[in-house]
């Protein structure tokens, strides 16, 4: 009986000890819905798909630039950069190896993209 109770109150603490913590979620910004989410399905750069034109048109246009010289899938490659854009706030970074018209290439999970 006394293990029981010892076994009940080691699993109540863990419990308690890996449950929810305190956390700010009402004032930390929302992720911008959409906003490269997706990638080339025939084109990966150092492991990752490349962000097409499609990929990028819900996130911030004036933080994205179109490569017209380069094609992926029938449609442009873009090139991201970090900054804040009327529709939100954006975080890029990009796959050193490959550059793209003398800057970082750009590919899916390299641009995060939070809401004003």
């Amino acid at each position: 009986m006394r293990f029981l109770r010892l076994a009940s109150a080691v699993l109540a603490f863990s419990l308690l000890a890996g449950g929810p913590s305190v956390s700010f979620a009402e004032d930390a910004p929302a992720p911008l819905p959409s906003c490269a989410l997706s990638g080339s399905k025939s084109v990966f750069i150092g492991g990752a798909p490349a962000l097409r034109l499609s990929d990028v048109v819900n996130c911030p246009p004036e933080l994205y630039e179109i490569v017209p010289s380069i094609m992926i899938e029938g449609q442009p490659m873009v090139k991201f950069r970090s900054g804040v854009g009327e529709k939100g706030n954006c975080t890029a970074r990009g796959d050193e190896t490959v550059s793209v018209e003398g800057e970082s290439a750009s590919r899916l999970g390299d641009v995060t993209c939070t809401q004003n």
